[in-house]
């Protein structure tokens, strides 16, 4: 089978009750390629540890976007 006749689509299912049965029917097609496409994340940040990582530090918003804005020629 050549890889330029495939096309792809992209599905939103609006009830994760029905993922399975969903899944469950595509697989019973033979023409069908089922791609796991799920976003992976990293379990080893956590996002509110860095609350307050600015605290008691003499430093504006502004400031911060003129340094990250920066450019060197």
């Amino acid at each position: 089978m050549t890889l330029v006749n495939m096309k792809q689509i992209t599905l939103t299912i609006k009830d994760d009750k029905k993922i399975g049965f969903l899944i469950e029917l595509l697989e019973q097609f033979d023409f069908i390629e089922l791609k796991d496409v799920r976003q992976k994340h990293d379990d080893g940040y956590d996002l509110f540890a860095s609350a307050g990582i600015w605290k008691n530090r003499d430093i504006k918003a502004e400031d911060l976007r003129k340094r990250a804005w920066k450019r060197s020629h």
